[in-house]
């Protein structure tokens, strides 16, 4: 079958976690895609039992790139260069998918070349649960009512790749920040609709939730959900910019997991 989608999965000091994720993908019903592991410069076993996990993947062309130079930003520049499939995905390590989760994708931008990305709910309860729907409800409602924001981490992203080389990519230089997932959809906005589904979602690991070092404010997150589309570029590039500078944080950052 030929690859329409190809998956990057950016992961550093990941042991314990990535196996979980990659045998979620060895499960998809749809195998029209390519699976490129960036390892961004582990120090732990997480490649080894990449590896190890990869084995069930006999019918998936797959890869392990070594990208040094620290930062997910830069891994994930790093794996978008080697992509030459009509569209890509970004994953987590630590985050599963359900077995129909590639499928979506396509289903979702299959017909519509006004669709730039395809964003998955991050469930953290079995979807057809009492917790699980009022989160479907909930994102799906934010996504119709604040059309011009994110409300997918970069563990749920799919994009078109054309739209999103020609948004700019992944680059250190126009955003060395947390909160690349944010920002890298408001440019990809540019050149086309993102569309929500509340049938596509994913798993989340729920270590990530005392992350507050590396996120936003209160008060920088309602200014976010609130600013005017003509002012979203002021809000990232002089506003934000200049808080998460002050604060170091940088994209480096996400290599400290203080959960452990």
């Amino acid at each position: 079958m030929t690859a329409l989608l190809t998956i990057l999965l950016p992961f550093f000091n990941e042991e314990g976690w990535i196996g979980m994720t990659i045998d979620s993908l060895a499960a998809q019903t749809d195998r029209r895609f390519r699976l490129l592991l960036l390892d961004n410069g582990s120090t732990d076993q997480g490649a080894a039992e990449a590896q190890r996990h990869l084995a069930s993947l006999p019918d998936i062309e797959v890869d392990i790139q070594p990208v040094p130079i620290p930062g997910k930003v830069n891994a994930l520049a790093a794996g978008l260069s080697r992509v030459d499939t009509p569209y890509v995905a970004i994953c987590d390590a630590d985050t599963r998918y359900p077995t129909g989760y590639v499928a979506q994708c396509l289903a979702l931008f299959s017909g519509q070349p006004n669709v730039a990305a395809v964003m998955a709910i991050d469930l953290y309860d079995p979807p057809g649960s009492e917790a699980g729907l009022r989160r479907t409800h909930r994102i799906m409602s934010k996504a119709h009512r604040y059309r011009n924001q994110c409300h997918a981490g970069g563990y749920a992203q799919a994009y078109r790749t054309d739209a999103l080389r020609a948004a700019g990519g992944f680059d250190m230089a126009r955003w060395p920040f947390v909160l690349e997932d944010h920002e890298i959809v408001h440019r990809v906005m540019r050149m086309g609709k993102v569309v929500y589904d509340p049938g596509h979602y994913c798993f989340p690991s729920q270590r990530r939730a005392n992350r507050r070092s590396v996120s936003w404010t209160w008060a920088e997150r309602l200014l976010y959900r609130f600013m005017s589309p003509a002012r979203m570029d002021w809000f990232f590039y002089d506003f934000l910019w200049h808080r998460l500078e002050r604060r170091n944080a940088y994209s480096v950052a996400l290599r400290a997991k203080d959960w452990t």
